[in-house]
């Protein structure tokens, strides 16, 4: 009986199916189909997971390149912190506040050796300010004034003639540029009587009737006033004999710098 190499049926005598035969166990060598082994899943599963894989180097990648800013970041993670624990409090350091005169804000004023010449001319010109001793540093100019040429024993009230010659040389300082301030000062003796206290009162009191006749002349810049009491009395030369050392003690100082008086914000 004639068989079918298809399908392997034997066909009848008159070419209908014939009697149908039990199918191999495995494929005769002749034929032309193979019959692949069962896998664990779909084909198209390897297919898709090798896509997830180049995805995920591709974001890897463009997270290694990206360059995120900081500030930003910084907001977003206290904004959340914000949102995930209201109890806890955030603080943010503030900015540091700036405690000295910026430099970009002060210009250099009149030469300091030109001064020493005006004002010896101005002090020697009057009788009471003659006495003003003038102190030449690097770094600044003093007008050392004696407190017995201003003031009576033990008080800050200016008498007539020395608020005179102070309204004259504010006048003068009033047309200069340089910064101008004023520092009282004192013997290290304590005070005994009157109405100040101690010798920081004195000397700041003093410092002040000093820089108030200043500016009732028309002198209209910043001025920094203080009272040093005895503190600065250790700098005053050893050699000089005690009754005059306590005298240049108890001075009024007005100083110059060589910048101009500082622009106030």
């Amino acid at each position: 009986m004639p068989s079918d190499p298809l399908f392997g049926l034997n066909s009848g005598p008159h070419g209908g199916a014939g009697k149908k035969t039990e199918t191999p166990e495995s494929p005769p060598q002749h034929s032309p189909f193979h019959i692949l082994p069962k896998v664990g899943g779909p084909f198209w599963l390897l297919t898709f997971l090798d896509v997830i894989s180049l995805l995920l180097a591709f974001f890897i990648m463009l997270f290694a390149m990206s360059n995120p800013r900081t500030a930003d970041w910084e907001e977003l993670s206290a904004t959340l912190a914000d949102r995930l624990a209201p109890n806890v409090e955030t603080v943010k350091p503030a900015p540091p506040t700036a405690l000295t005169i910026d430099e970009d804000k002060t210009v250099p004023g009149l030469n300091l050796d030109y001064l020493v010449s005006l004002l010896r001319g101005h002090l020697d010109s009057d009788p009471l300010l003659a006495r003003t001793v003038l102190h030449r540093f690097p770094d600044r100019l003093i007008l050392s004034m004696p407190s017995d040429l201003l003031f009576a024993l033990n008080s800050a009230v200016l008498n007539d003639q020395a608020r005179r010659a102070l309204f004259e040389l504010g006048g003068l300082l009033g047309n200069l540029s340089n910064r101008t301030d004023v520092y009282g000062h004192t013997d290290p003796a304590p005070i005994r009587s009157g109405p100040y206290r101690s010798n920081w009162e004195l000397s700041l009191a003093r410092a002040q009737s000093v820089a108030t006749a200043l500016l009732e002349s028309g002198y209209d810049k910043p001025m920094i006033v203080q009272g040093f009491a005895d503190t600065r009395f250790v700098f005053l030369a050893r050699d000089i004999l005690s009754p005059r050392r306590e005298a240049l003690a108890r001075r009024v100082d007005i100083v110059l710098y060589p910048s101009q008086a500082a622009i106030l914000p």
